[in-house]
């Protein structure tokens, strides 16, 4: 019913964790997990029957075009959009159907918020453009992608006058900012040549094959559970 796209390059330790998540909502089905990694030079290797792991091995010109390439691959017709540096909630997916089933015709379903991280500490619950979008296929088969990056979910979430549901039920996402890592919607607007390159300077550069061991580096759901009470 659902596919989890997930774009990633050169951050496998956040990916690991973001994997980690999907698998923690092992009580849904049926669902998948699509990864598109446009790093030439590494191969991620992971083995699960519902995470599928695409090693694209020529960069993509924008996020925008990873996306459209991305959600092409997925086999289901609701698009769960995941950041690797992101993290489902575990009642991510069961809700998200909930809101699905019981809200026909819609074509974008968004999360009432998401549960917001600063290096890896809980803030509180915020909101941002993506709270875990959930884009149904026939919506991004009619719409035109913009050739852009770290502006891209603005448009195609608004610039397009979609029908959107929004939520009431707890948050689907995690949001993580900080970490020491790049966040391209923190460079705010530049042209896609600009933050290709910086994501180049600053990542890590380790090439070959990766196999890679989904787990938590914290206690995510531990911090929001504590937080509730």
């Amino acid at each position: 019913m659902i596919s989890v796209l997930t774009l990633t390059y050169k951050r496998h330790h956040l990916l690991e964790e973001a994997i980690e998540s999907f698998l923690q909502n092992e009580s849904f089905h049926p669902k998948e997990m699509v990864i598109i990694n446009d790093n030439p030079d590494v191969d991620y290797v992971y083995d699960h029957e519902d995470v599928r792991i695409i090693n694209h091995k020529e960069r993509f010109p924008s996020i925008a075009a990873k996306i459209e390439w991305g959600y092409k691959q997925c086999n289901y017709d609701y698009i769960y959009r995941l950041d690797d540096d992101d993290l489902l909630n575990k009642t991510a997916l069961s809700n998200a159907t909930l809101d699905i089933l019981e809200n026909p015709g819609y074509e974008i379903y968004r999360s009432s918020g998401m549960y917001f991280f600063v290096h890896n500490i809980f803030e509180g619950i915020n909101s941002n453009i993506n709270n875990g979008n959930i884009y149904t296929k026939e919506y991004l088969d009619r719409i035109k992608f913009p050739d852009l990056s770290g502006t891209e979910d603005d448009n195609i979430t608004y610039g397009h006058s979609a029908k959107i549901f929004e939520s009431k039920r707890k948050p689907t996402m995690l949001y993580r900012w900080g970490m020491n890592t790049f966040h391209i919607s923190g460079m705010g607007i530049q042209s896609n040549d600009v933050i290709l390159a910086q994501a180049d300077r600053v990542l890590d550069n380790t090439k070959g094959v990766i196999h890679l061991n989904p787990h938590f580096n914290n206690e995510y759901y531990e911090q929001i559970k504590r937080a509730s009470k």
